[in-house]
């Protein structure tokens, strides 16, 4: 349910269906929690999660780091999706998020959602594909912002950022207004970024949040993020006994139980009469 399909109204741009299936390793989950660690979040502090469609998985793992660790939580989501992504028209990331609350996988209800695309005001797609995405918004019960191009776009997430003071911003793929349209933000490492003299990037959201001065999590360049954090790429789903090394500590426990069970009798049999 996390991998969506080639094409359909509602996608905007080409992906790789090998990034999007390591985006669904569950692994993220772990290291997202980590990284909010390293960057000094506590219990009760927020963080905003600013996500395109175009990765659910990781907007899952991102959102359950986030409640594991005990975070007010602010989450924005562009609901057109890239090839593979949450582009399925009977399963957009609406349906997808609420099920997953139904489920109880997580509590957090996104607090507004945009169309994507361009100026993500709905810019390149279809009136059927602007439809399908409108119909799951007013299904789900949450608003649906549509701004006016890429200037509006970012005041508008700027302002959901002022008013709820996250510690720490998560961007997730490349919404438009999040990454903005200089060539800078090509050059922003992907991962968990502090500010630093020099650093640039660009006039989007995310460039504009580090300039003020504080950290960010750009979760982009997925497969590079994936090698460079020891997360497999385009793998599927590992059973526990997958891991050579669990495999033999579960086999060698087993055999000296089993050593034990034989050289320290605890019990012996004796007939009725005795």
């Amino acid at each position: 349910g996390l991998i969506g399909v080639e094409w359909s109204p509602t996608t905007t741009t080409l992906g790789e269906l090998s990034a999007k299936m390591t985006a669904c390793d569950p692994l993220w989950a772990v290291r997202i929690a980590r990284w909010f660690d390293e960057a000094g979040l506590e219990p009760g502090d927020r963080v905003a999660i600013l996500a395109s469609s175009s990765f659910p998985g990781l907007v899952l793992s991102s959102i359950a780091a986030a409640e594991n660790r005990g975070l007010e939580t602010l989450l924005a989501v562009s609901l057109g999706a890239s090839t593979w992504g949450a582009n399925s028209p009977g399963h957009p990331w609406p349906a997808i998020e609420r099920e997953l609350r139904q489920a109880g996988f997580v509590r957090t209800k996104a607090a507004f959602y945009t169309l994507g695309g361009d100026g993500e005001g709905g810019t390149g797609l279809s009136p059927e594909g602007k439809a399908i995405l409108e119909s799951a918004a007013r299904s789900s019960g949450v608003p649906l912002r549509v701004p006016r191009g890429l200037t509006e776009a970012v005041a508008l997430k700027r302002e959901a950022l002022r008013a709820f003071g996250p510690k720490l911003l998560v961007s997730i793929g490349g919404s438009h207004a999040n990454l903005g349209d200089d060539e800078a933000i090509l050059d922003l490492p992907p991962g968990l970024v502090f500010p630093a003299p020099g650093l640039r990037g660009g006039n989007g959201v995310l460039g504009q949040w580090l300039d003020s001065g504080r950290p960010a999590l750009h979760l982009l360049a997925i497969e590079k993020l994936a090698l460079k954090e020891k997360i497999p790429v385009d793998s599927p789903p590992r059973p526990w006994f997958a891991s050579s090394s669990r495999t033999w500590a579960a086999v060698a426990g087993l055999a000296l139980f089993f050593g034990v069970l034989c050289t320290h009798r605890r019990w012996a049999w004796r007939d009725e009469d005795d």
